[in-house]
């Protein structure tokens, strides 16, 4: 671990699935900051990872140049990937020292500073883990949206084309829906099985939900997806009954309230529940400059 120089610029990377967030900080203050397309190192391949570095090149301010990189990105909790992310933005910053890690830990230090509890996040996908305030303690299995991402967007979205395609829902919200999209039965298959990246179609339909939440068969989903995310990770974190559990994403904050019943039914403490982990984590390395 180094301490940054004075006049140095670190690029702090928040990479989800849908959106990855930069930010350039000079003198622990934020020089520039910007969005660029979201990136899952389990799905996304080699060339849509350049690109998006390839794009943020041009975006940093003439003349300045980044010396050390903090990326923090969905799915680069195992070693395998997180090496191969590494070794792509090498590509484009050969002489920055380059750090790979997970978005859970990115949320862990956001949320958690140097303290214990669970973090979780709940955006496009959903995981968690239990953190003692400098490592991650353990973590809840990542599945994927196919077999895990309880409560995530894509969940949501999944959950209610389900319910969509099996007749299932009111007339009111069916008829929303169609016309909100202008897709049908027929086009919402294709997009499930013929089109590239399924996962992003179906958490692109969490605003639809939440605009539906108040309909009886909407809101049935939503107690039925935040309670199983509880169920679920509760039970890799047995000895952890007293501990507050922080929530992070942007479906843990839109959906804050059926997320705050579902903790109340499952005897779990909330502590904070933020939209983002980037204005907590600019704070955390200022903090922490080593880190």
């Amino acid at each position: 671990m180094t301490t940054m120089a004075e006049g140095s610029i670190r690029m702090l990377v928040d990479a989800g699935a849908t959106k990855s967030h930069f930010v350039l900080l000079k003198e622990r203050g934020v020089l520039s900051e910007f969005a660029l397309p979201g990136l899952n190192a389990n799905y996304s391949g080699n060339e849509e990872v350049m690109a998006v570095f390839s794009d943020a090149v041009a975006k940093i301010p003439k003349g300045e140049s980044v010396d050390r990189i903090d990326y923090y990105g969905a799915g680069c909790a195992t070693p395998r990937n997180a090496a191969r992310i590494a070794e792509l933005i090498c590509l484009f910053f050969p002489v920055a020292e380059i750090h790979v890690n997970s978005d859970l830990i990115a949320a862990c230090r956001a949320l958690s500073g140097c303290e214990s509890s669970i973090v979780c996040i709940l955006g496009t996908g959903s995981t968690s883990c239990l953190y003692d305030g400098s490592t991650m303690v353990k973590r809840a299995p990542s599945l994927g949206f196919m077999l895990g991402d309880e409560a995530s967007g894509t969940c949501l979205g999944k959950l209610f084309v389900k319910e969509y395609l099996s007749g299932t829902l009111s007339v009111s919200a069916r008829d929303f829906f169609e016309k909100e999209t202008g897709l049908t039965e027929e086009t919402v298959l294709v997009k499930l099985y013929q089109e590239p990246h399924p996962n992003r179609f179906l958490s692109s339909l969490a605003p639809l939900v939440k605009e539906l939440e108040n309909e009886k068969c909407v809101s049935k989903i939503l107690s039925v997806a935040f309670d199983e995310f509880f169920k679920v990770h509760r039970r890799y974190y047995p000895k952890s009954s007293n501990m507050e559990w922080n929530f992070t994403g942007s479906i843990a904050e839109n959906f804050k309230q059926h997320l705050l019943e579902a903790a109340e039914e499952n005897n779990c403490k909330i502590g904070r529940i933020v939209p983002a982990p980037m204005p907590l984590l600019i704070k955390f390395h200022n903090n922490n400059p080593g880190l």
